[in-house]
């Protein structure tokens, strides 16, 4: 967490508070003022800011309008006096989850926490759950379409997603090259053909994307440590 007040002894209170009273919470980055907390976020994204509302240099709404400019996911609590509502309702119509009265109460900024991370859990496991589709969704497509195109392109047009997004999704899904999933199942299907079937080597290279017979040999061998021919007739026992 990251804790942003120009004062102090505030911010101790606050990191005693969160650390060692609530438990479970640890402030790794403090800023005296929102420059210098914008200038820490340049290197490292905190879970959650704690910022005050009034402060030198530059205010808590400035500070949370620039934060919300490149980070609109890091959730926000501000810090306000009794008069400070206008700074507040300013700051909640930038997407600050939620506002505390000085001074803080313990109880308050643990409810305040609880809701914010229960809503993370929520969302991750949402976000989990999506990903979790999609990548069903193009096994499912390449399974029904091995002998087609299977190029990023056509299954980006296919699922209408950015191909840069299922390249990255796929691999941090399953630690695999979406290229090298493909070249896998069709090897599957070639050798479920070449034991189950008379089909000619020409043929099953078709049936499996490849309109080369002769690269098709020269890729089942690269996989395989066989050829075609050697795989059907079991010449490699």
């Amino acid at each position: 967490m990251m804790v942003v007040e120009d004062e102090q002894t505030i911010r101790e209170g606050i990191k005693i508070l969160l650390e060692e009273v609530i438990m479970g919470y640890e402030v790794l980055w403090e800023a005296s003022n929102g420059q210098r907390a914008l200038e820490i976020l340049t290197i490292e994204i905190p879970d959650l800011i704690i910022t005050d509302i009034r402060m030198p240099k530059m205010t808590g709404i400035d500070f949370i309008t620039l934060l919300k400019e490149k980070h609109t996911e890091i959730p926000v609590i501000v810090i306000s006096g009794y008069d400070d509502f206008l700074y507040v309702r300013e700051a909640l119509r930038l997407g600050v989850k939620d506002y505390l009265l000085k001074p803080i109460s313990r109880k308050e900024l643990a409810s305040i926490l609880d809701a914010i991370f229960m809503n993370k859990v929520k969302n991750d496991e949402g976000r989990e759950s999506n990903d979790s589709m999609v990548i069903h969704q193009i096994k499912e497509l390449i399974d029904k379409n091995v002998e087609g195109d299977l190029s990023l392109e056509y299954i980006s047009k296919a699922l209408n997603l950015h191909p840069n997004y299922i390249s990255n999704l796929f691999r941090k899904q399953t630690n695999l090259k979406l290229s090298d999933y493909i070249l896998t199942r069709r090897m599957e299907k070639a050798k479920e053909l070449l034991k189950n079937t008379n089909l000619k080597i020409y043929d099953i290279a078709f049936l499996t994307g490849f309109s080369n017979p002769k690269y098709f040999s020269s890729v089942f061998k690269k996989s395989e440590g066989m050829t075609p021919h050697q795989y059907r007739t079991g010449q490699f026992h």
